[in-house]
């Protein structure tokens, strides 16, 4: 049997409603170099400050400061410590079944996010109510979409390529050019370019544009905001273009991509 890289272990997790919080808490590891022990019947989220290895199911995971890391229950680990050792942790119940479960990787570097996803925790660490489940259950899904948030890959990326990447979702109803992303990240547009192209196979324009029509989908799908108002929400004001675009991308126009794809009611196609 072959293993699979850790990196490329992630367990389908079922959200679709919030999870049930146990336990949060810090806690201090490493007095004994070595601990295992399972956890019956929850799940484990960990935020890491500390360099280990700790092995499940027969993979080693390496631990490192801002890494994430999740177990599900009922799973035997073995932490290898190297001194001490702080982390937050959340102890979880979650739902049997979701039709359509997160996927959350068993380990990931949060980089950049680490310091905001341990701050959204460390507020709730003395609660176990529904705030807290509410904001465990927002997390876990940051989790999620950290990993491949819409297309965009995850924690594999350059980092000038991370850095683009944030800034682009951050200002996507903006008029964005791929010379100001250079500048903002420090490399040269054709540099840029590459890298792009070695991370998502496709250009930085092509990326913004598809980023932007997902939106522009998911917005039809799942709200009333007038079609011009979704036009500019995601960085196409002119209605002509917002068409067109949506049309060359998805077959058909706004109009006719919320009357197929939700139960929204249609309005007319936008001259």
């Amino acid at each position: 049997m072959t293993i699979k890289h850790w990196r490329d272990i992630a367990w389908q997790i079922p959200l679709s409603s919030p999870p049930e919080v146990v336990q949060i808490g810090t806690s201090v590891h490493g007095y004994d170099p070595v601990e295992r022990y399972t956890m019956l019947g929850i799940w484990c989220l960990h935020l890491y400050r500390y360099e280990a290895i700790v092995t499940v199911d027969g993979v080693d995971f390496p631990i490192a400061p801002g890494h994430a890391g999740v177990i599900p229950p009922n799973t035997p680990m073995a932490y290898r410590y190297q001194g001490r050792s702080p982390h937050l942790y959340v102890h979880f119940r979650c739902a049997e079944f979701a039709s359509k479960p997160a996927e959350i990787p068993a380990m990931q570097d949060l980089g950049d996010h680490f310091g905001r996803i341990y701050e959204l925790m460390s507020e709730v660490v003395t609660r176990q109510d529904a705030y807290a489940q509410a904001r465990l259950w927002d997390v876990l899904w940051q989790l999620s979409e950290l990993r491949n948030p819409d297309g965009f890959a995850g924690d594999n990326l350059h980092p000038v390529v991370r850095k683009t990447v944030q800034y682009i979702e951050k200002h996507l109803s903006e008029t964005i050019k791929v010379a100001s992303l250079a500048e903002k990240a420090g490399v040269s547009t054709s540099h840029l370019s590459r890298l792009f192209q070695d991370a998502f196979q496709t250009s930085v324009i092509t990326s913004m544009r598809e980023r932007r029509v997902r939106r522009a989908v998911h917005l039809l799908q799942k709200s009333t905001i007038p079609i011009k108002t979704i036009a500019v929400m995601v960085g196409i004001p002119d209605l002509q273009h917002f068409n067109r675009t949506l049309h060359k991308s998805l077959g058909m126009s706004p109009t006719e991509a919320r009357a197929r794809l939700s139960d929204v009611p249609p309005e007319p196609d936008a001259d």
